[in-house]
């Protein structure tokens, strides 16, 4: 949390991303202060209308926003149809490289090239110049076929690289770049999601494909969203009990539509692994990812959240029981753990200094159920 940030937002923070979550099963925050001593429920006396109570506590508290993500490689994408009769398929989890063949078509490699835009026209010497040559002459260069600055037009230069690298992969030497040749990934190497096609078929796709690299995407609320940012610290808890310390590596708000009925995409937030050998035995699994911006309380008075009385926008109060009789005390809340709220204040302090309102005090029973 910023140095800049003030007790008023401090505690509506605290709310939205403690009390909200301890009463709806959204992030969860973790107390680390005294133990409750072991202490259950009372019933009330006899005449109290039934409540049940907890005493109130003193301790400390210290939020840690929890939250659940999915290791994977993202999201499948598709290629396009092949062109031909589908004669050779590679195997799930394969990884492909630049420059090597995707899969068989009419018995002729389809080599995979990385890029922003797929494929669109053959090329040779005499088309008009373009991207997509640009694109080419890049990928040839990555293969070691390309020594000079990459441009927009083909040449005797392209065209003569074109030969020397259909030559060493063993294609026909033509000097030219069909459609049906390549396949263009707009991240590579690959990595072989699913075979969706099967040896004699044609015009569908072969196959789909994810990045080779696991990385975590985790849920997020739109108040998460806006108050988390990339380069957060966290920790991701694999599902052997390993944990791992990463930071955030982007935040996506969500909001653009899907194309299905007006849905849009949901909040979420991107964590990559700079060492793939910790999370590579882990495989795509469900995680836990803490978030490690925490913020550790001074010692106060503590409730459980379910004492909370909303009784206006941002305001709460809670219910004592004394000498049989229920009073409702107005308290300010600060940060929430585990169902327990942290007591700022109460009593006139809060509900003004000219009114006569008795404040919170430890071991004073608060009601929790009626």
């Amino acid at each position: 949390m910023s140095a800049r940030t003030s007790p008023g937002r401090l505690i509506r923070r605290a709310v939205a991303w403690g009390l909200v979550a301890a009463l709806a099963v959204g992030a969860v925050l973790v107390w680390i202060g005294g133990p409750w001593n072991g202490t259950a429920p009372h019933p009330a006396p006899s005449g109290a209308d039934n409540v049940v109570t907890v005493p109130v506590e003193r301790g400390t508290l210290t939020s840690q926003l929890h939250l659940n993500g999915t290791l994977g490689y993202g999201d499948p994408v598709e290629i396009p149809p092949a062109a031909g009769v589908v004669t050779a398929l590679p195997l799930p989890g394969e990884v492909i490289e630049v420059g090597a063949p995707v899969y068989e078509s009419d018995g002729s490699p389809v080599i995979l090239m990385e890029g922003p835009r797929p494929l669109w026209r053959d090329l040779s010497r005499g088309v008009a110049d373009g991207p997509d040559i640009l694109q080419l002459e890049q990928n040839l260069a990555r293969m070691g076929f390309f020594h000079r600055e990459p441009d927009t037009r083909f040449d005797w230069w392209t065209a003569d690289a074109v030969r020397r690298w259909q030559k060493e992969s063993e294609q026909p030497v033509t000097g030219t770049i069909a459609v049906a040749d390549i396949v263009v990934a707009d991240a590579a190497p690959i990595r072989v999601s699913q075979v969706t096609a099967a040896l004699g078929e044609s015009d569908v796709s072969p196959l789909t494909y994810t990045a080779t690299r696991l990385r975590a995407q985790v849920k997020l609320t739109e108040a998460q969203a806006r108050e988390l940012d990339a380069g957060t610290p966290v920790i991701v808890a694999l599902p052997d009990g390993t944990e791992v310390e990463e930071t955030l590596d982007a935040v996506d708000p969500g909001g653009q539509p899907t194309g299905d009925d007006g849905e849009t995409t949901p909040p979420t937030a991107t964590i990559e692994f700079a060492d793939q050998d910790q999370v590579t035995s882990a495989g795509p699994a469900a995680v836990r990812v803490t978030v490690q911006n925490s913020e550790e309380s001074t010692e106060t008075l503590i409730v459980p959240a379910t004492a909370l009385i909303a009784t206006a926008r941002e305001r709460y109060a809670v219910e004592v029981q004394a000498a049989g009789e229920i009073v409702r005390v107005p308290v300010e809340i600060g940060l929430v753990a585990e169902a327990r709220v942290q007591i700022l204040a109460s009593g006139s302090a809060v509900a003004g200094a000219h009114a006569e309102v008795p404040s919170l005090a430890e071991g004073d029973e608060v009601v929790i159920t009626r």
